[in-house]
């Protein structure tokens, strides 16, 4: 008779890698092609010739893709449960969006390259997202454990990036990345499918009704990622331009991105100890406290060696608060509902929030400078604390049908 864990979750491959291995090799794979490029993306644009309008115009197509189709394309995939299919053909795309973008030039160029990564993006995060953590929770297993290893790789690769880009240019990166995803196909391939009761097949409208309906605390989490979702979409496209114009070199920009990569390995590491400690709300308030302290921090460096220690306490905001995001969502989520969900997460804090932030912090770097902007980050996660202390008591509270679910799977 098979057992509860290889009933409830099959692995897709030919080689029965452990839960861990898979959730942790997925992770590696997937933030360290995103650190051959992602914290490079503003300076190269720089170098083509853009503004930093049309910097933040071209860096908001990500959200708006998050914003428009995540939630469509996860639904689909959960009524159906084809997340894994969706998964892989969604990180083909991601490759070859890559290369396209090598061969962008001017505004049209890089704006039509970077819709088509982003549309390939917004499918990839929640999907994965979502099977990883279910299987972790399903499993008995730490999600940060696992994402832990994508923050390892991500401050691995941006560092020697930085370096490398800094002699070779920044078109080579897009190259690099789109090999370096490629094997990631393969490992999709054997992370194990949501499994859910027969008959249990929603949809998008459905999820939306109950959510708004029947369950409060996920409904303020939400208002809350949204929240510091425009925070980190007002400061992240700038981070390397701010620490350019305070004197570092090429180099520096990765070294930026990856101490606090590196640093959130701590947090994502310890998250769920702190959790059963502070609360699922707790953690939460952790993280945006962290981020409003850092900001001002980032506000007041006049170096880049400052804004690099002010990046350590970046990288543990962000630990506590995707590890957080993520199992809390997965705790509260039914099986046939877990990628909706996730979508929401993603694009709320990754879609909506940076779609209005991005355009928004191209206009006040522009204008203002980098003090001005991170003074307005270091806001928002202040409101987002507030919040969270205000709604600490739905959030710490599951939803009922959490505990059928539970006793369901057992």
């Amino acid at each position: 008779m098979p057992s509860a864990v290889s009933a409830l979750a099959p692995y897709n491959g030919p080689v029965p890698l452990s839960f861990q291995l898979r959730g942790g090799l997925y992770y590696f794979g997937f933030w360290g092609a995103n650190g051959l490029y992602q914290g490079f993306l503003a300076v190269h644009f720089r170098e083509l010739g853009l503004s930093p309008t049309q910097i933040g115009i071209a860096i908001a197509l990500f959200p708006l893709c998050n914003l428009l189709f995540s939630p469509l394309v996860a639904a689909w995939a959960d009524a159906r449960q084809k997340r894994v299919a969706v998964l892989t053909a969604s990180l083909l795309a991601l490759a070859l969006s890559l290369l396209a973008l090598f061969f962008a030039t001017g505004f049209w160029g890089v704006l039509m390259g970077m819709g088509a990564l982003g549309l390939s993006q917004a499918f990839v995060a929640p999907l994965a997202d979502s099977l990883i953590g279910r299987m972790a929770s399903q499993n008995g297993l730490e999600y940060g454990r696992m994402r832990l290893w994508g923050s390892l790789s991500f401050a691995l690769a941006s560092s020697l990036a930085g370096l490398a880009w800094a002699q070779t240019g920044y078109e080579a990166m897009f190259i690099v990345a789109a090999v370096a995803t490629l094997p990631l196909l393969g490992v999709a391939r054997t992370l194990p499918e949501v499994v859910v009761a027969a008959g249990a097949r929603g949809n998008l409208f459905q999820t939306l009704r109950e959510l708004f309906l029947h369950d409060r605390g996920t409904l303020l989490l939400l208002w809350v990622v949204l929240l510091m979702g425009f925070g980190l979409g007002l400061a992240a496209p700038f981070l390397g331009l701010a620490i350019q114009d305070r004197g570092g070199a090429a180099a520096m920009v990765g070294f930026l991105y990856g101490t606090i990569a590196l640093v959130e390995v701590l947090t994502m590491r310890y998250e769920r100890r702190l959790s059963r400690w502070l609360g699922d709300a707790g953690v939460m308030m952790l993280a945006s406290g962290l981020y409003a302290l850092a900001y001002v921090g980032m506000a007041l460096a006049n170096h880049p060696a400052q804004m690099l220690a002010c990046g350590m306490v970046v990288g543990m905001g962000f630990g506590l608060f995707f590890v957080g995001s993520v199992r809390i969502i997965d705790a509260r989520a039914k099986a046939h509902q877990v990628s909706t969900l996730q979508s929401f997460r993603n694009g709320l804090a990754f879609g909506l929030a940076h779609l209005i932030a991005g355009p928004v912090g191209g206009v006040l770097y522009q204008a203002q400078g980098p003090t001005t902007l991170f003074l307005l980050v270091s806001f928002f996660f202040s409101l987002a604390f507030l919040m969270l202390w205000g709604a600490r008591g739905a959030i710490n509270t599951l939803p009922p049908h959490t505990l059928a679910q539970s006793k369901t799977l057992a």
